[in-house]
């Protein structure tokens, strides 16, 4: 974003907040009352998370119009970079007694013509079975149910991970205290984090959800984008249980996944 483009908007949310404060008469305490919120959403260390829950959905959308690749989704406060490559047969990093069913991801992603896309790069990541994190939750190891991997010579991809559930957002810090004001739950559907590159189009943030799951209507980041809902169908187990270690429920979802190309970067001239 350039200068002149941050200063337009700044002074425009300027004006904005004042006639706010002026609408609803705002006084010196309940200004404080507010700021304080904000300042102890840093310190409880949520980062993000009163901001990603009330506006980043909005984001989005604003990027999302005019689209020609897949719709983007919120990225959310759980995302770190450099995640473990992970080498064929791909499977999400995990214990080896990791709870929740077996789940397969299978999809193509292609360029806006339908150009399959060799090598291009997934970044995932994903809540365990209890609804929590790694790196961020206490008790789960570093790296687990996060992994980056490429698809093949025709644009397509396979990892086995779990299913995730519905999980609650961190209730007890500030952003609770707004949600609890408001009335409002603390849950999230259950979902997939991914991040898609490639060296010539422009990288996608995405997050399925899985049709007929709790609270797709009333996901507390409000996220929840029709062409982002996925179908989780119940598959039988393969046959080499020895191999795929197999003694659960085993599910599949498939996503097809579309890139926008980045600007050319220069023009060539005839001569």
């Amino acid at each position: 974003m350039n200068i002149e483009r941050t200063r337009i908007i700044l002074e425009d949310l300027e004006r904005t907040l004042l006639q706010f404060m002026r609408k609803h008469g705002i006084t010196h305490d309940e200004y404080r009352c507010a700021t304080d919120i904000l300042v102890d959403s840093v310190k409880a260390g949520e980062e993000t998370l009163l901001y990603d829950v009330f506006l980043e959905a909005e984001a989005t959308d604003n990027a999302n119009i005019d689209r020609r690749s897949s719709i983007e989704a919120i990225e959310g406060p759980f995302y770190l970079p450099n995640s473990p490559l992970l080498k064929a047969p791909y499977v999400l990093p995990q214990r080896c007694d990791e709870a929740g069913d077996v789940l397969f991801f299978r999809g193509i992603v292609a360029s806006p013509d339908g150009m399959p896309l060799a090598a291009a790069e997934i970044d995932m990541w994903q809540a365990d079975a209890e609804g929590r994190y790694s790196n961020f939750h206490p008790g789960v190891p570093e790296w687990n149910l996060r992994g980056r991997f490429r698809t093949d010579h025709d644009g397509a991809f396979e990892v086995r991970t779990i299913v995730p559930p519905p999980y609650e957002i961190p209730k007890n810090g500030p952003t609770g205290v707004v949600l609890k004001t408001l009335g409002r739950h603390f849950f999230r559907p259950a979902h997939l984090h991914l991040k898609v590159r490639h060296p010539r189009y422009k990288e996608l943030t995405s997050q399925l959800y899985f049709d007929g799951g709790a609270y797709l209507d009333s996901d507390v980041a409000n996220a929840v984008r029709e062409d982002l809902v996925v179908q989780l169908v119940r598959r039988d187990a393969p046959r080499d249980q020895s191999v795929r270690g197999l003694h659960k429920s085993v599910f599949e979802v498939r996503y097809f996944f579309v890139l926008e190309p980045r600007p050319a970067t220069h023009i060539r001239h005839r001569v």
